[in-house]
């Protein structure tokens, strides 16, 4: 004992060296050891307070590593009993200051923590039972440390709880009412934490009581302003459990509205207050639009009013680096980004009138701070009010296009700032509406060389303009373009070369190569305008503060010569290899830092110069891929966040995010790198795909980086990068052998199935789950497993009945108090998203059928129950659909085996004939064609009992009402012709085949065309009278059907079919000019054009 206090005095020595050689001495020491020694420390009564403190610290430490088992296997029981007991006298231990006691507090509430098992079981019932003695009135400090363990561990009570619960609730309630500041201060923290944790809606509402003493507590602590902790608590309360709040929400509003408008209250405190409101809206909005409507224009005001607060200082007009230009701990940011997140959740139709009714008066305002407010503000709103604003986008763009020109380069800026944002929440719509109102407003903007600032913000919302404008609207605007663009770029690059100022130049950097992207190959001709000039820049521009300059430069470099070819480009293309190379040179030689911004840059252009080269950048591999895996295997720093005050460790300014993972743990991650991580993961997907052979040396050690990374939680587009390149792996290693691609799919194949089991995001699931059926595709018959096999089937059951959970959860959404039109959007866009679910299960069973055949049989019928409840009469349409998809893939690929599953699907598929759904309808037709097709002998009777509904549908009024329609209409027209084709017996031809002449041409189904019409040249060549007429006097149909057919590029030029169906053409045309000239007459202009032009 004598030499571990030695321990504690050195660490808290001033001297580095001392305190790090006994930081190693204590961590060497053996669990039992720490335990004990820091236990007895805490109890010496001569250990001073400042001692004490670390020993509570380290205790603490020591019990964040240890779990439950940990902790029986690892400390001696007798020790672990006693212990326990001496912390909680420890704590109880009369003299010891507050600060020490929140302490040993912390780590009682940490070793309770890690006495819970995974039964949720409590195995230290004495801490209960502590907790109740420490509440009582008498005794507040005591009172205080019960309430601080509750909310660090508010799941303490394990399984236990429902045992506890109303104890539970009177002692939170009896603390809430308690006379001591600190006692009433921890209950609010204690209460919010552990209503947090309920995870029962009903077990929640029982402790709704509570709200008044809540509410009554946070009113105090916001008139002392001294401890915003209670403002956090009742963030996360409404981040939680939002409904709770619904008796008290006119109270929380007004409340927070008040601290908001009050003077003298902190920034800080007013922010908090505005978090509370927009926190409700994010997460309980239908209850917000019903239950808040009168408060609207209040919360809008003062986020507007926030907004206001914006200096003019003079460093922002000079400054030519804005990397840290945004304050985000500012009134205007805070009132800016609540604006875009109540828009967001609220709607447009609530937020929109209270916005247009402050808007136009600020505009007119002489005070440019009004004027830039509500520009800004107009930027914020677009992406949650675009239902609402697009009607009236003529109007808004007239109201923001004068501001460009304003007095004040504030509100130049601003007008800038919202012209880009629309372009982007309101593409392509404001591109092909605006173009000529937009683009020479913003070119104007760029002659402001006067402001450097607002000049490269009208550059900056070019490119937005740009980035989704149709090619054929930029066109017409390049050379004015061009033109603006090359005079700014001389204009600044001379600034570069004599003063060093590069913030303009960057953006037009940056301009130039997003217009080159969109227009291509029509840059061509403005090429040796900048490819001089950006090479010049790349080679000179060194040093650091040109980092991003030269990382711009780059990127243009290898956008213009994506944009214009490898003809144009290949001029240059070796001396920028060389410059390209030599900057990758002094990255591998450490000379770059690990935060420049070249890197990512130069990764993203290395991989337009793959697709510029081709197969002849292979042999640059090795000097790219280096640094390329060393990027992509980036192992960002990641903390378990166990409390709010521990979050509080890990600053946002510094880099820090955080997310909660499924199982409520709460991770912060350090972003540094992250980004740079992403690009190089997806640059590796361009390889693979591009390169295939000449990437097969690379596939293993990039398959060892990627795989493990179909669980990087931290970031989705990471996880979406490492499931689309597995296939492409399997395909570049092909060329080793069967036996390299086997060993490549081990590696592969289990982990990608767990990724998807596990994945959280249902569009990286759809992802994952097409690598699967590209994987399946590639690799054929037996590429599981007889477990893998197990697993597949497992893993698509469980994603259909997750979402058949899901539909019943939002039936009972639709019965919910707070149901209006905005949660029907998103109920719709849930069940879209279930839709994606169940075509991605449909397409792993299409992959599976495609390449497995009969065999696959075994399997299916594992799913079988399941396919065929999804048939159900009261099942909605989409599940109809795929069950019927995966129907249609048997009849297709197991034709020989389907007939015995006839009574699971085949009255269903015939009735779906006639569903008014489309998508049904569509699905039901094509499995009567491929019935028609594939397995007629088995099914005749079926196909000539689906021919008068198949007609029926055909026929239907709104049967080519849209492109819904169009398609199942097409596929019912194909299924006809299947019928007449291959069905030996029982068809009345001459009924039939005049009505399916009738019906043609069909041009939007590209994969049902060339079975219709490969009939149809079966019937002309055959010298069909029906279909040709009497003395062939259906000739200038056919030649219309055909012309038609050329006219929407209905078959693919070469096909077959196509070939025969203009070879019939030619023989009309041979017939003499009489028939021919009648043929043309009946046909428009652009028919006989495009039919002219094929037969040339």
């Amino acid at each position: 004992m004598a030499d571990f206090k030695v321990i504690m005095e050195a660490l808290l020595s001033h001297d580095n060296e001392t305190r790090n050689n006994a930081e190693e001495q204590f961590n060497s020491l053996d669990v039992s050891l720490k335990f004990s020694h820091l236990i007895s420390t805490l109890r010496m009564e001569g250990s001073s307070e400042e001692v004490k403190t670390v020993a509570a610290v380290l205790l603490r430490r020591v019990f964040l590593q240890l779990e439950y088992k940990d902790l029986i296997d690892g400390i001696d029981p007798t020790l672990l009993q006693s212990g326990r007991a001496e912390l909680l006298m420890a704590v109880q231990q009369e003299g010891t200051s507050v600060a020490v006691r929140r302490k040993i507090c912390d780590a009682v509430a940490e070793l309770a923590r890690s006495f819970i098992d995974d039964n949720d079981t409590n195995h230290w019932p004495e801490v209960l039972r502590f907790l109740f003695d420490c509440s009582s009135p008498e005794q507040p400090q005591l009172y205080e440390c019960a309430l601080h363990i509750i909310s660090t561990v508010p799941g303490i009570f394990g399984n236990q709880m429902d045992y506890w619960i109303e104890l539970i609730r009177q002692l939170l309630s009896q603390a809430l009412q308690n006379p001591h500041k600190e006692v009433w201060t921890e209950a609010f923290k204690a209460s919010t934490a552990y209503i947090s944790f309920l995870d029962n809606t009903t077990i929640q509402q029982q402790f709704g009581e509570l709200l008044p003493f809540l509410l009554t507590v946070l009113e105090r602590s916001l008139e002392l302003q001294e401890d915003d902790s209670l403002l956090k608590a009742m963030i996360e309360l409404a981040e939680r459990c939002p409904k709770l709040l619904r008796s008290q929400l006119d109270n929380i509003v007004e409340l927070m509205l008040k601290v908001m408008g009050t003077t003298g209250v902190e920034d800080s405190w007013k922010q908090l207050s505005l978090e509370v409101i927009v926190t409700l809206a994010e997460n309980a909005p239908a209850m917000m639009r019903k239950h808040t409507t009168k408060f609207l224009p209040k919360i809008v005001t003062q986020c507007l009013q926030f907004m206001l607060e914006v200096e003019d200082e003079p460093e922002w007009l000079v400054a030519d680096d804005t990397s840290d230009d945004e304050d985000n701990s500012s009134n205007a940011i805070a009132g800016e980004t609540s604006l875009d997140r109540l828009a967001n959740s609220l709607s447009g139709k609530s937020l929109l009138p209270h916005i247009i009714s402050n808007i136009p008066q600020m505009l007119q305002s002489a005070d440019w701070h009004y004027r830039h407010a509500a520009l800004m503000a107009i930027s914020a709103i677009g992406e949650g009010c675009e239902r609402q604003m697009s009607p009236i986008l003529a109007d808004v763009v007239g109201a923001v296009l004068p501001y460009c020109q304003d007095s004040h380069h504030r509100v130049r800026y601003a007008a800038c700032n919202a012209l880009g944002q629309m372009s982007n929440d309101f593409a392509p719509t404001i591109q092909k509406k605006f173009h000529d109102k937009i683009i020479p407003a913003l070119l104007l903007v760029m002659e402001d060389f006067a402001t450097p600032r607002v000049q490269t913000h009208g550059g900056a919302a070019l490119v937005n303009f740009c980035e989704q404008c149709p090619k054929s609207i930029l066109v017409t605007y390049l050379p004015a373009i061009v033109a603006k663009l090359d005079s700014v770029f001389k204009v600044r690059l001379q600034e570069l070369l004599q003063k060093g100022t590069k913030l303009v130049l960057e953006q037009v950097v940056t301009t130039t190569a997003t217009v080159a992207d969109v227009v291509e190959e029509q840059f061509v001709e403005y090429y040796h305008l900048f490819m001089p000039s950006l090479k010049y820049i790349m080679a000179n521009a060194g040093g650091k503060d040109y980092r991003l300059l030269r990382g711009k430069t780059i990127e243009c470099i290898s956008l213009i010569g994506l944009a214009v070819g490898p003809e144009k480009f290949m001029q240059d293309a070796q001396e920028v290899m060389q410059l390209l190379l030599s900057v990758q040179t002094l990255s591998q030689q450490g000379e770059m830092a690990s935060d420049d911004p070249q890197i990512s840059y130069m990764i993203s252009a290395w991989a337009r110069m793959c697709k510029i080269i081709g197969p002849g950048f292979v042999e640059y591999l090795p000097v790219v891929m280096g640094p390329l895996l060393q990027a992509a295997g980036i192992k960002p720093e990641i903390a378990i966040v166990d409390s709010p005050e521990n979050q509080q460790n890990f600053s946002e300014d510094e880099g820090w995010e955080f997310i909660t993972l499924a199982d409520q743990q709460r991770f912060g991650i350090k972003t540094a790198g992250l980004d740079d991580k992403c690009t190089a993961m997806q640059m590796l997907v361009v390889y693979a795909k591009d390169l295939k052979n000449g990437f097969a040396e690379y596939a293993e050690p990039v398959a060892k980086i990627m795989v493990p990374h179909l669980r990087f939680y931290f970031h989705e587009l990471v996880r979406a990068a490492a499931a689309e390149i597995l296939p492409h792996l399997l395909e570049c290693i092909k060329c080793k052998g069967t036996e390299a691609v086997k060993t490549l799919w081990g590696f592969i194949a289990d982990k990608l199935l767990e990724a998807i089991e596990l994945e959280p995001d249902a569009e990286i699931r759809a992802i994952m789950m097409d690598s699967l059926c590209k994987c399946i595709e590639f690799l054929g018959l037996n590429c599981f497993t007889a477990e893998q096999y197990s697993k597949v089937a497992n893993l698509l059951k469980d994603s259909l009945e997750m979402c058949f959970t899901r539909a019943g959860e939002r039936h009972v959404q639709r019965q919910d108090e707070d149901y209006d039109e905005q949660v029907e959007e998103e109920l719709e866009e849930a069940d879209e998203e279930d839709e994606e679910t169940l075509k991605k299960v449909a397409d792993v069973m299409h992959s599976l059928f495609l390449t497995h055949g009969s065999t696959l049989l075994p399997f299916f019928d594992q799913l079988l129950p399941i396919f065929t409840s999804m048939l159900a009469d009261d099942r909605p349409p989409s599940h109809k659909q795929w069950a019927l998809c995966v129907f249609d893939d048997l009849l297709e690929h197991a034709s020989s085996s389907c007939h015995k599953y006839q009574s699971y699907f085949l009255d269903q598929m015939i009735k779906c004939v006639t569903s008014k759904h489309a998508s049904v309808r569509q699905a039901a037709a094509y499995g009567i064609g491929v019935m028609a097709q594939f397995c007629s002998k088995d099914f005749s009777q079926a196909c000539l009992d689906a021919l008068p509904l198949l007609t029926l549908s055909i026929q239907a009024p709104d049967a080519k009402q849209d492109l819904h329609n169009i398609n199942a209409t097409e596929n019912a027209v194909s299924a006809v012709s299947k019928i007449c084709k291959f069905v030996d017996t029982g068809v009345t031809l001459d009924t039939v085949l005049p009505l399916w002449f009738s019906w043609l041409p069909i041009t939007e189904d590209k994969e049902e065309a060339p079975h219709v019409y490969s009939y149809l040249c079966d019937l002309i060549e055959s010298n069909n009278l029906l279909i040709l007429g009497p003395d062939n006097s259906n000739l200038p149909r056919i030649v219309s059907i055909i012309a038609e057919v050329c006219v929407e590029d209905a078959l693919m030029d070469g096909e077959q079919v196509l070939l025969r169906l203009l070879s019939i053409a030619r023989h009309v045309q041979a017939t003499g000019d009489s028939v021919w000239n009648a043929c043309l007459q009946r046909l428009n202009e652009k028919q006989r054009t495009c039919l002219l032009t094929a037969l040339s």
